[in-house]
């Protein structure tokens, strides 16, 4: 069951948390399998060589470059230039991370080199190599900081068992006109957002987002529904944290990420106090 929820919930995490977790290990990853393995004509492929101190203390150098290529992309690029969790989005965003890091640490290796194996070809094979020795404390980061998380979510969740069953009723939304109405299950109910004289519901139905609109107000549905985890985010919208992803600060407020919605939700400030102490008290996620 869990292995289900882990594949459902899986993102590309936003927090700091992560992104020092990712550059601190795949630096300190890197570092130790040159030292060890002596790949890549460190000592040119001889298998005789021993570790010495002239050795590791040269090599440290390969720390600090892989640290702040992989800070830069997480911590600078990546809020500008990734915001979808597709897979079409988020492999050429893996690609590209392999390739800065794989050019850094080829400029590093010239270098102290003297530039003695500058080549394009020598290049495109640094790529190659560096980024099959990457792929494995980059991924495995990736993994345990993901499993780590939605294991802590799925048992904060199942714990609340009578907020789970509460989530299972059918519920009827009655708009102005009687035959202004859809009847929902409340964990089916993504979000809820004002549109003029309308409400635009957000729901899923057989695993497919629809929308639909009922004419009333934005309070008027909050007291139909009256759960505690539809939380009103802003003047115009209300969310359901069954659903959330992720959530981070963005001053003033929060900005809060649902499944199924493709952009993140602004918390307003004077808002943002009721959200963090329902997420504390149902699924306790840390605000990145």
């Amino acid at each position: 069951m869990i292995q289900t929820y882990f594949r459902n919930s899986f993102i590309y995490p936003q927090s700091k948390t992560f992104k020092w977790l990712l550059a601190t290990v795949s630096s300190l990853f890197i570092y130790l399998f040159l030292i060890f393995f002596q790949p890549f004509g460190v000592n040119n492929y001889e298998a005789s060589e021993k570790i010495t101190l002239e050795l590791a203390l040269g090599l440290t150098a390969i720390i600090p470059v892989i640290f702040l290529t992989i800070s830069f992309n997480e911590f600078i690029l990546r809020p500008k230039v990734l915001s979808s969790q597709k897979p079409a989005a988020l492999i050429p965003w893996f690609i590209y991370c392999f390739i800065s890091v794989g050019t850094s640490s080829f400029m590093l290796y010239n270098y102290l080199g003297d530039f003695h194996d500058f080549h394009f070809s020598s290049y495109l094979r640094h790529i190659i190599e560096i980024s099959s020795v990457l792929i494995f404390p980059f991924f495995g980061t990736l993994f345990f900081y993901s499993y780590a998380k939605v294991t802590k979510s799925y048992v904060a969740t199942s714990a609340s068992s009578n907020t789970k069953n509460a989530l299972n009723e059918v519920i009827l939304l009655k708009g102005d006109y009687k035959t202004d109405q859809i009847a929902l299950r409340l964990n089916a109910i993504i979000c809820l957002e004002s549109e003029d004289n309308y409400v635009g519901i957000t729901f899923l139905e057989n695993d497919q987002v629809k929308k639909h609109l009922i004419r009333s107000t934005l309070s008027k549905m909050n007291e139909l529904i009256n759960d505690e985890l539809f939380v009103q985010c802003n003047r115009s919208m209300i969310c359901n944290l069954f659903h959330l992803e992720w959530i981070k600060k963005n001053t003033p407020g929060l900005l809060l990420k649902l499944r199924y919605l493709e952009n993140p939700v602004k918390v307003s400030k004077t808002n943002s106090q009721k959200v963090t102490q329902l997420l504390k008290a149902h699924f306790d996620p840390s605000p990145s």
